[in-house]
């Protein structure tokens, strides 16, 4: 975005994308899937595995139509700047919804669990802080931090899920729908907003290896829908049904039950980096793309202006619910919900004005 075009590679693209669709599973989100699917909630997340690849083959066969160009650039290109106006301002909503109700929820869950005595605004400008630096630094150092943290993030994970094996119930599972296959399916369409943040494949578009958008928005939706898979089972075969339904945070009292020995209690410190680092990764990256997303549509140069525009209306964003509760239930209904297709209905307009508009058929990326 400015005049050093920034390149990111494809395992740090494949990370960051992973870790911005998944990091929301270290919140409450885990737990409205667990109401929702009840003994079969485990399903979800396959089912919607499949909603989100549907959603990168969209994404990618529109952006395909203009290459070197990202998803606002082009869609002013096949529908005018009025309208692309509209579905910019939709894009920069996701992204500062998403990431000021992230923001709020994990400095709520560090309140709470670690720093009780600490000032909720105390705890909220420090995460900002941080991932405001990273995000002026740019996508290049957003993606690299990614890429660097993502190790911590799967090993520590990795660990929770195999010191939690001997709470397994494995009659969890019965009944194996659930409460039918109907319900199933309900629980996951509604919870197919956990794939709207595909988005950022969108704006990152023109800084992607040619001929890797499509493997890289695969990947990054495989992996984030095996890692929600797990944070969903693993509470399920814990807790079991329905007690997993009065559960704020699955994963952090997944972790509260480890206990190894007289000394080793109080063991969801040692996971503390799963919930500081992921979702400090969501934000930055929420924080870039929104302002990636204002720089296009005032056709500027230079995106860094706009990273403070955007964490303040961020840090304006948390603070209105008034109560973690809040912001829980209107991330998941806003945000977990309705978003997911709100995209797919922008993105089959500017699929259904290229193929009207013929555009670009000839130009398409080679190979994605």
């Amino acid at each position: 975005m400015t005049r050093f075009k920034p390149v990111v590679g494809v395992s740090e693209a494949v990370t960051l994308l992973f870790i911005f669709i998944a990091a929301k599973v270290f919140l409450t989100h885990v737990a409205f899937i667990l109401h929702d699917g009840a003994n079969a909630s485990w399903m979800i997340p396959l089912i919607n595995i499949f909603i989100g690849l549907a959603g990168v083959l969209l994404l990618v066969a529109v952006l395909n139509k203009h290459p070197g160009q990202d998803l606002v650039e082009t869609g002013e290109e096949l529908t005018g700047p009025y309208i692309n106006a509209l579905f910019s301002l939709y894009y920069l909503l996701v992204f500062v919804v998403g990431a000021g109700f992230a923001l709020r929820s994990v400095s709520e869950r560090m309140v709470v669990g670690f720093l009780q005595d600490t000032p909720i605004s105390m705890v909220v400008l420090l995460f900002l802080a941080s991932t405001v630096t990273v995000a002026y630094l740019g996508l290049e150092a957003v993606a690299r931090t990614a890429r660097f943290l993502v190790s911590v993030l799967v090993v520590t994970t990795l660990a929770l899920v195999a010191l939690t094996t001997p709470f397994w119930q494995w009659h969890a599972f019965f009944p194996i729908w659930g409460a039918g296959p109907w319900e199933v399916l309900q629980g996951a369409l509604k919870n197919a907003g956990s794939f709207v943040h595909i988005l950022l494949l969108g704006i990152i578009y023109p800084f992607l290896p040619a001929g890797k958008a499509k493997p890289i928005g695969v990947w990054g939706v495989l992996l984030a829908g095996f890692f929600m898979l797990v944070t969903v089972l693993v509470p399920l075969l814990i807790f079991t049904f329905p007690t997993t339904t009065e559960l704020t945070f699955p994963t952090f009292e997944t972790a509260r039950i480890i206990n190894i020995g007289r000394f080793g209690q109080r063991m969801e410190v040692l996971f503390l980096p799963i919930w500081v680092f992921g979702n400090m990764i969501f934000i930055s990256a929420s924080l870039y793309a929104g302002a990636a997303v204002l720089t296009r549509l005032f056709k500027l140069d230079d995106y860094r202006p706009f990273v403070p525009a955007v964490a303040v209306f961020t840090v304006v964003t948390a603070f209105v619910p008034r109560n973690a509760s809040q912001v829980a239930y209107w991330d998941h209904q806003f945000i977990g919900g309705y978003s997911f297709w709100g995209l797919i209905l922008i993105l089959a307009v500017l699929f259904l004005a290229a193929r009207f508009k013929g555009g670009g058929g000839a130009k398409n990326e080679k190979g994605a």
